[in-house]
């Protein structure tokens, strides 16, 4: 078994050297310590001052509450009272500037 880890090839070009499945692998471990020592020492990351500004703005957006509570209070009182009407020629001009924003 110990002949299969020095395999000579024939005369191939470039190809004349033993072949050792050990050295092999001890390279593999010398290339990856390398990287990790590189990637270690060289990495950074820095913002934008859009970026940081567009975070800030993510987040006061992620904590404002997307439902005015107050507002469904009243209007679920008055439509509960039957005191909630509806203007039929303001919500057709509300529906036609939605659909000419779409445009």
């Amino acid at each position: 078994m110990s002949d299969i880890n020095n395999i000579k090839t024939g005369n191939a070009a470039g190809l004349t050297t033993p072949r050792n499945v050990n050295s092999r692998d001890n390279n593999k471990q010398e290339q990856t310590s390398g990287v990790q020592a590189t990637a270690a020492g060289t990495d950074k990351v820095s913002l934008t001052e859009t970026a940081t500004q567009l975070q800030s703005v993510k987040q006061t957006l992620a904590d404002a509450p997307i439902v005015n509570s107050e507002r469904v209070s009243e209007l679920r009182a008055a439509v509960a009272d039957g005191s909630y009407t509806v203007d039929a020629t303001e919500l057709a001009q509300n529906i036609i500037d939605f659909e000419n924003k779409l445009l």
